[in-house]
């Protein structure tokens, strides 16, 4: 085998063609993984809810427990798709996966009755964490040692990018056609996208296409005898650090979703007008994007600990000023802040797996922590629907929300100072995938 790359200002490029380092087109396809997979399912739901229950004739909520099916399906799917990634081809697995998200879409649109959508959206709930949220950074994790910040802030930004260019996309042909229009075409474009993606541009391992990550000396011994640092899935397991940045993430959950789903009824209730009602929501997603990109590079160049308090810190300030969101200036900044305090369960999760226990076993140990990021989802919608019904007033929610700002970043700080040690040169003794 021959080692092909040369480290050139912190990127390595290929000396037969020139090109710029593989691991780059490895990021554009988790983006797009992002964007077709995880953005519909996750951003474009309100768009759907009214033309289905209108014509189908259920309640919304009836309609919307197919979210809460979708986010345990893929809470459970978490841990065995990220040990079923180290077993499998990775270009089977992905298309296995990509292929599960595309049909739960197509069989929205042939749907007629609640269970046909609540079937589905257990595919669903598999496909978007076997087929996004654990091989985005699975492969971030694999490719990339310098910059990893970076580049997973990149590719999660896939969702918010999706968000924003899907959204009108899907708006104009639930108009001009249907809602099963709609969602045949999501199904469509992720099978015919991505596939192609995952057999003929995705690979596990800088290895696989004669390389070493970005950032490690590209020398003949490390491309062939490519051995990760950490602890084992066991190990990991049996440390305080895990479970109490598990609880963070379940938490932060919490903290980070609780106003996504309530933002526009509270809204309402502080006399917010409607346009500026819409200017948040705008502004929302595009902060989203910036907020995945800003925090990425933060951690390359901060650190842990500083980065982490500024995510928690933002949650923080944006309910503060979410709570004067009737003017302008107040209610921007909330969309500002949110955004960076968002990543708390996106960015940071994926980040914190492979920095405080290695990249060993990598994908196994962020299915199980997939599992509280899914969780977190899931129960939000009763935990904050039983807050508001304590005095029926969105006050006393914002002030809860301030408390789990606060404890989330205390349980962050303890992940991060109780992190097992491990010795690469010690503990590396073969090749293993993650």
């Amino acid at each position: 085998m021959n080692v092909k790359n040369i480290a050139k200002d912190g990127y390595f490029y290929m000396n037969k063609k020139g090109g710029i380092f593989y691991g780059w087109w490895i990021v554009a396809a988790a983006f797009l993984i992002m964007t077709f997979i995880y953005a519909p399912i996750a951003n474009l739901v309100s768009l759907f809810i009214l033309p289905v229950t209108k014509e189908l004739g259920f309640s919304a909520s009836q309609f919307m427990l197919y979210f809460t099916i979708m986010a345990l399906a893929a809470m459970v799917t978490g841990p065995f798709a990220g040990k079923l990634m180290k077993k499998m081809d990775v270009r089977v697995y992905l298309t296995l996966f990509i292929s599960i998200s595309a049909l739960a879409f197509i069989g929205f649109s042939f749907s007629t009755k609640l269970i046909h959508f609540y079937l589905f959206a257990i595919l669903m709930g598999a496909g978007m964490s076997g087929g996004a949220m654990i091989p985005g950074s699975v492969l971030i994790t694999n490719w990339f040692n310098e910059k990893r910040g970076l580049c997973l802030g990149i590719a999660l930004a896939g969702s918010g990018f999706g968000g924003v260019i899907m959204s009108p996309v899907v708006n104009w042909l639930i108009s001009a056609y249907d809602w099963r229009t709609a969602y045949l075409i999501i199904g469509i474009l992720i099978a015919v996208i991505l596939i192609p993606l995952a057999v003929f541009v995705i690979r596990l391992h800088p290895a696989d296409k004669g390389l070493a990550p970005l950032g490690e000396a590209p020398t003949l011994d490390t491309v062939q005898n490519k051995v990760l640092a950490g602890t084992t899935q066991g190990e990991t397991f049996k440390s305080v650090s895990f479970w109490a940045l598990c609880a963070a993430i379940l938490i932060g959950g919490i903290v980070v979703n609780t106003m996504l789903i309530n933002l526009a009824p509270y809204l309402a209730s502080i006399g917010t007008t409607a346009k500026t009602a819409a200017l948040l929501l705008s502004l929302g997603s595009a902060m989203v994007i910036i907020g995945k990109l800003l925090v990425g590079r933060l951690f390359d160049k901060l650190g842990l600990i500083t980065t982490l308090l500024l995510i928690s810190a933002s949650s923080l300030i944006s309910f503060i000023f979410l709570m004067k969101a009737n003017v302008v200036a107040p209610a921007i900044l909330y969309t500002i802040f949110s955004g960076i305090g968002s990543t708390a369960v996106t960015v940071v999760p994926a980040y914190l797996t492979g920095a405080l226990y290695g990249e060993k076993e990598y994908g196994a140990k962020y299915g199980v922590v997939s599992v509280f990021i899914s969780l977190g989802a899931a129960i939000t919608p009763v935990a904050s629907g039983a807050i508001f019904n304590i005095n029926h007033s969105y006050t006393l929610l914002l002030d809860v929300l301030i408390g789990l700002a606060i404890i989330q970043f205390v349980l962050f700080f303890i992940a991060s100072k109780t992190k097992p040690k491990f010795h690469p040169a010690e503990e590396a003794k073969s090749i293993e995938a993650l």
